[in-house]
């Protein structure tokens, strides 16, 4: 064989192991890409979720139901002819 051939053999096979390294790198890569966009739509609708039970709580907080409720627990508030119960437990 002529050294020029085994030359030009050996940059073919140099050639074709950093494209099929190239490759591999790429291909995990590309896994964990994947494996990201997983997590990140996992999170996402935890997220969405979160948001939504937020929200709830949010419209909730504007009925009347609840502002009453809330005044009569936290200010003690009486409608007319309810007798103040005073709890001595503490």
């Amino acid at each position: 064989m002529k050294f020029g051939n085994l030359i030009k053999r050996a940059l073919i096979v140099l050639f074709i192991v950093v494209i099929g390294t190239t490759v591999y790198n790429q291909q995990l890569a590309m896994q964990r890409i994947k494996a990201n966009i997983v997590l990140q739509q996992q999170e996402l609708a935890k997220a969405k979720e979160e948001n939504g039970i937020l929200t709830n709580n949010l419209e909730m907080t504007k009925t009347d139901e609840f502002i009453i409720k809330n005044a009569r627990t936290r200010l003690g508030l009486l409608k007319p002819g309810e007798i103040p119960v005073i709890d001595s437990s503490n």
